[in-house]
């Protein structure tokens, strides 16, 4: 259990999928994903959402990412951010995504 102090330290953006590349070194099918958030620039990041979305269903789709988590190393690959998501009932993720269009860098609170 986490308090509410140490989520609060949690920087939540929305940003906009511009770019999606497969991930062919993955052990995971996975995509590779340029993201725009605004002020924050643009930020690559490594998501196995294969299943329930083409890359041409990705572009232009705002979605929630976890900015401060720090650079994960997935072989040469440097994921900046996280994309949230959940699983579906066959354990394939969709993603989280605001139901509006808002500024890309928004803070979700």
């Amino acid at each position: 259990m986490i308090s509410i102090d140490e989520f609060s330290e949690l920087e939540l953006r929305v940003g906009t999928i511009e770019k999606v590349l497969p991930f062919t070194e993955a052990i995971n099918p996975s995509y590779k994903l340029k993201i725009d958030f605004g002020p924050y620039g643009k930020k690559w990041s490594s998501a196995q959402i294969t299943v329930n979305y083409s890359p041409e269903d990705l572009i232009g789709r705002q979605i929630v990412s976890a900015m401060n988590l720090g650079i994960k190393k997935i072989g040469d690959f440097k994921s900046e951010v996280l994309v949230l998501g959940h699983s579906d009932k066959n354990g394939n993720v969709n993603l989280l995504e605001p139901d509006k269009e808002i500024q890309n860098g928004a803070l979700v609170n």
